[in-house]
């Protein structure tokens, strides 16, 4: 089990649609739009979590400007994520507040914007009696981050604050859309479980997407999101083909691949229809932990709605 704390984070494969929790700078268009995500994780015959996450977006712009108009914009984001064991034994919850300001950099939608966000989490894992698992397992997912922040698996519930910035360029034009941003969360360095001997260390993150159009009906994009804090670091990258069933009722469906380096293959399917859009993600488990010969199962829903 590591000694040094790191984030109760977002634990999720859809992180285009989460990238906010990520970097609070990332919300690259004026279009409100509402979140939600479930992700299950079984270990067999070990143990079993489920991860849920809600965020809502709100662009705040003047009354007399309309969202395709080129100017700057503020965002207002919430979130709340959740992690719970079916044995309670782990029960932890992050909730989210952030504030960004985008300032246009030419006529053609190109920004440059910087945000802040403030994160209050809530740990509790354990029965209070010491809890051992194999170097690795769960590595990226919370129950290694809970164990962390209270590597005594205490049982004892204790809540701390987290600050973090961002700051990112991107692009939202018709035909194309991108953007590359780099962030710093758990600033302030808290305190991470009731005896006060593990402190928070910063989370240094990088982002960057690119999407575009090849024709009226067909579309390509990739991503990758990495994260470096502590001794741990965690890279997802990711492609995806869009195709366009109708336009005029903005009906389309995707098919990914998303790779977390030394982890998973994550394999995903997603459809738009009108302002709504649904995804589902399975992950190939690619490390069988193989000092303990643990096999994980883990899938994910995701349902976005423009606002």
């Amino acid at each position: 089990m590591t000694g040094a704390a790191h984030s109760q984070d977002a634990h999720f494969n859809g992180v285009q649609d989460m990238i906010i929790w990520y970097n609070p700078s990332l919300k690259t268009n004026k279009v409100p739009d509402a979140h939600a995500s479930i992700r299950s994780v079984n270990y067999p015959n070990v143990i079993a979590y489920s991860s849920k996450a809600a965020t809502i977006d709100l662009p705040l712009i003047s009354r007399d400007k309309s969202a395709d108009d080129n100017i700057f914009f503020f965002n207002l984001a919430a979130g709340i994520i959740t992690d719970n064991s079916a044995d309670h034994f782990l029960n932890v919850s992050t909730a989210m507040l952030s504030l960004s300001y985008a300032l246009p950099l030419n006529d053609d939608n190109t920004c440059l914007a910087i945000g802040f966000s403030g994160n209050y989490s809530f740990n509790k894992v354990g029965f209070g009696i010491p809890y051992q698992i194999s170097e690795g397992f769960d590595k990226y997912g919370p129950l290694q981050s809970a164990l962390a922040n209270d590597p005594n698996a205490s049982g004892y519930s204790y809540g701390y604050f987290t600050a973090g910035a961002g700051v990112s360029i991107f692009h939202n034009g018709e035909q194309k859309q991108w953007y590359i941003g780099g962030s710093i969360r758990h600033i302030n360095h808290p305190y991470t479980e009731w005896t006060h001997a593990v402190r928070q260390p910063s989370n240094i993150g990088i982002q960057a997407g690119y999407n575009a159009a090849v024709n009226n009906e067909d579309a390509f994009g990739a991503y990758i999101n990495y994260s470096s804090q502590a001794n741990i670091q965690q890279q997802l990258i990711g492609f995806r083909y869009t195709r366009t069933i109708d336009d005029s009722t903005n009906s389309a469906f995707s098919l990914g691949l998303g790779y977390r380096i030394g982890d998973a293959l994550v394999p995903n399917i997603g459809l738009t229809f009108g302002q709504n859009q649904l995804a589902f993600y399975y992950e190939l488990n690619l490390t069988d932990y193989s000092s303990g010969n643990y096999r994980r199962r883990a899938f994910e829903f995701s349902y976005k709605r423009d606002l």
